[in-house]
């Protein structure tokens, strides 16, 4: 796996959709249809960590980046989506700069951090991989992503985007907009001026900005705003609008 900014670097763009249906095959879907990453959506969908491992597979097959995005800050979920070798985590609701602090060590093995080590485990080789091997590449190779998405995040951000080890803020436009009294607004002017001070914050310190958005405008607005990691509609909207269409070119057709 390449090294986590090295990937992020390697194309003027990284997107992906959020999926929250357990099955390999709409990773594999994914992987085919060309995206870059894909986001395992744990926090508002039914995946648990043992059907995430045949995703993982999946996405391996197919040269997709797989990131999981976690219920909860809880160093249980790193250790076992990281152990079974997700290609990053994402961590919703990051609120201080010791929420993003906590974040950085549970998903770095020291000097970095104090992530859980067994080397028996599959991103390991189940122990075939040299001791040295595993813990300098699941290092390097890992995407730590923090969710700021709302008022709190927002007012310390600034103190968050110091903590060494951080590869992308993602800012959720959803959770922001209820945050800031406009749920569901994510286009009203105070939530797209929220989005980018923050994304220009990130891009002063060197730090990768990612956003959620479902239209190809928001995809246009976000590229000229200079945001790289763009987490792009969800499978089960992708799916239901499929099947709308061929519901509507059948009804259309038979009459």
């Amino acid at each position: 796996m390449l090294d986590a900014r090295e990937w992020l670097q390697a194309r003027p763009h990284r997107v992906g959709p959020f999926l929250r249906i357990p099955r390999a095959e709409l990773v594999e879907m994914a992987g085919l249809a060309g995206f870059d990453f894909a986001i395992l959506d744990l926090e508002h969908g039914p995946i648990t960590p043992a059907e995430a491992y045949p995703m993982i597979l999946a996405a391996e097959r197919r040269g997709l980046r797989l990131l999981a995005r976690i219920p909860a800050l809880h160093e249980s979920w790193f250790k076992w989506l990281q152990d079974l070798g997700i290609g990053g985590i994402q961590v919703p609701h990051v609120k201080t700069r010791e929420d993003a602090e906590r974040a950085v060590a549970f998903s770095l093995f020291a000097p970095g951090g104090d992530r859980g080590l067994c080397r028996f485990v599959r991103a390991a080789e189940f122990s075939n991989l040299p001791k040295e091997d595993y813990v300098a590449q699941a290092n390097s190779g890992r995407l730590l992503v923090l969710q700021i998405e709302g008022r709190e995040g927002l007012e310390n951000l600034d103190a968050i985007t110091d903590v060494p080890g951080i590869d992308v803020v993602f800012i959720g436009p959803y959770d922001l907009s209820q945050s800031l009294g406009l749920i569901g607004q994510i286009w009203h002017e105070k939530v797209v001026q929220a989005v980018e001070s923050s994304v220009g914050l990130c891009r002063s310190k060197g730090l990768e900005a990612g956003v959620f958005t479902d239209t190809p405008e928001g995809l246009a607005h976000w590229k000229k705003q200079g945001v790289r990691y763009i987490a792009y509609r969800v499978e089960t909207e992708i799916l239901l609008g499929a099947y709308r269409s061929a519901a509507e070119e059948a009804r259309r057709i038979l009459g």
